[in-house]
C-alpha cells in the first residue's frame, strides 16, 4: 500500500507540473472496457499452439526497398525480458501479434503499445492478451488478458500518426511480477536507445542498441536491421538496465508509415503532452475506480 501511495502522489505531482488536474483535463477519450466473459474467452483462446502460429499485424504500405544508410546496425535475437512481451490479438478471426511493454503506474497494471495494434478501421482488436517475456512457446510470466484499451480521440477519428500510442490495462498487478519502465515525456529526439520487439518470428524478440533522431515534426526515427511488422508497439528505452530489462520509454514503434516501410528504419510519435494526458487518464480511471 505504501508503494501505491507513493506512486499515486507522484502521478498527482506530474499532473500538476503539466497543468493536468482532473480526468477531464487529462483527455476526452473513453476507454474501451473488455467484459469479464471476453477476458475468460481470451485466456482460453491463446494456447501455445495459437501463439506460435500467430503472424505479424501487417500495417506496412510495402514501399519499394532502398539501401540502408551506411553503418546501420543489425538487431540480435534473444530470449526476452519481463518488461516487454508479445501482444496477441485477432482480426477477422485470424491470430496476429504486436509488441507491448509494462509502464510504471500507480495501479501497477498498465501497458504501452502502438494504437494501430489495438484499434483500426473503426474497431478494436479482439482477444487481446499480453505475454511478457514470451519466447520459444514459453510464457514465463503468464498470459494476461487485456481489460481495457485507451487510445486518443485523434487516433480514432483520423489515425493521426502523432497519436499512435495506446495504454492498456490487465487484470492483476503485473508490475509486481515483471517490473516496468518509466514513461519519459518531452525528453528530446537525440538519444542512444535500446529497442525491443517481436519481429516476423514471434518465437524470439529482437534487441538493438542504436541512435534516435528527429525524422519529421513530432516523429522520431532509428535505423537498425531486422525490425519487421510484429515489432510495432515495441518500446524505445533510454537509461536501459540489462539486468532488470527496464529503462525510460520515450517511444514505441509506430507513427509515420505505421512504424516504417523498411525493416531497417523505424519511427515513433514523439512523447509530449498528448501522451502524458492519455497516460494520466488511464491512471485517473484506474485509481478513482477502486
Amino acid at each position: 500500500m505504501l508503494r501505491r501511495g507513493i506512486l499515486v502522489a507522484a502521478v498527482a505531482v506530474l499532473a500538476a507540473v503539466f497543468g493536468v488536474t482532473s480526468p477531464a483535463q487529462a483527455s476526452t477519450s473513453t476507454a474501451h472496457q473488455v467484459s469479464v466473459a471476453d477476458q475468460a474467452a481470451t485466456s482460453a483462446y491463446w494456447t501455445p499452439r495459437r501463439m506460435a502460429a500467430a503472424t505479424p499485424l501487417d500495417t506496412s504500405t510495402a514501399s519499394a526497398p532502398q539501401d540502408a544508410p551506411p553503418g546501420t546496425p543489425t538487431g540480435t535475437l534473444f530470449d526476452g525480458m519481463p518488461t516487454v512481451g508479445a501482444l496477441f490479438s485477432t482480426v477477422g478471426g485470424k491470430a496476429h501479434f504486436c509488441t507491448a511493454s509494462v509502464v510504471l503506474s500507480a495501479t501497477r497494471n498498465l501497458l504501452l503499445t502502438a494504437a494501430h495494434c489495438v484499434y483500426g478501421g473503426g474497431t478494436y482488436r479482439a482477444d487481446i492478451a499480453f505475454v511478457p517475456g514470451y519466447h520459444d512457446g514459453i510464457a514465463p510470466y503468464g498470459t494476461w488478458p487485456v481489460t481495457s484499451i485507451l487510445v486518443a480521440d485523434g487516433w480514432q477519428a483520423s489515425a493521426d500518426q502523432n497519436l499512435d500510442f495506446a495504454f492498456l490495462t490487465v487484470g492483476g498487478r503485473i508490475q509486481d511480477v515483471t517490473g516496468g519502465n518509466v514513461l519519459g515525456i518531452d525528453r528530446g529526439y537525440d538519444h542512444t536507445v535500446t529497442v525491443i520487439g517481436y519481429s516476423n518470428n514471434v518465437e524470439q524478440p529482437i534487441i538493438c542498441r542504436t541512435t534516435s533522431f528527429q525524422a519529421l515534426p513530432d516523429q522520431s526515427q532509428f535505423n537498425c536491421h531486422g525490425y519487421y511488422d510484429g515489432t510495432s508497439g515495441g518500446p524505445w528505452l533510454i537509461d536501459y538496465n540489462p539486468h532488470t530489462g527496464s529503462g525510460t520509454v520515450i517511444g514505441d514503434i509506430g507513427g509515420y508509415q505505421a512504424g516504417g516501410d523498411y525493416e531497417y528504419t523505424s519511427y515513433s510519435p514523439y512523447y509530449g503532452l498528448p501522451t502524458l494526458r492519455l497516460y494520466l487518464q488511464a491512471e485517473f480511471d484506474q485509481v478513482h475506480s477502486g
